[in-house]
């Protein structure tokens, strides 16, 4: 099994961080790249009695705090000898990441079986449900 890419969702959650540093320990065995990902809702209502510079200051701060995010995830990996990658997008994470896989890009991906959004399913967060339900390329879920 070639491991070269790996595609590492994290929301901060206990089992994000659990799945980090499985994916830690399996990059410096396989000598592969991490790319970690932080998946953040931008929103997008559609209020017209906001006015633009508030909506452009909301969005702004949900950025910022998905990049702080990323900085615990940051602190995991830094000093490590590993690869990695540093990326925050705005989207829902399901459908994210089931476009991600379809590039091809990854060799794997890690993730918790749960995060901090809602429940899909008795054992599984809803990412997690979601991305098993759509995705190409082989999902290790780490507890």
């Amino acid at each position: 099994m070639k491991i070269e890419n790996i595609l590492l969702p994290f929301d901060g959650s206990t089992h994000s961080v659990n799945a980090a540093r499985y994916a830690l320990d399996l990059a410096k065995f396989y000598k592969a790249h991490i790319n970690i990902l932080h998946c953040y809702d931008e929103w997008d209502a559609n209020l017209t009695e906001i006015p633009e510079n508030l909506i452009l200051e909301i969005k702004a701060n949900r950025k910022r705090e998905a990049d702080k995010m990323l900085q615990k995830a940051e602190e995991l990996f830094k000093d490590q000898g590993v690869g990695y990658s540093l990326e925050t997008i705005s989207g829902e994470p399901g459908h994210v990441l089931s476009s991600r896989s379809k590039s091809k890009k990854y060799d794997l991906i890690i993730m918790g079986s749960h995060g901090h959004s809602d429940i899909a399913g008795l054992f599984l967060g809803s990412v997690t449900h979601k991305v098993l339900n759509t995705i190409y390329c082989p999902v290790l879920v780490v507890p």
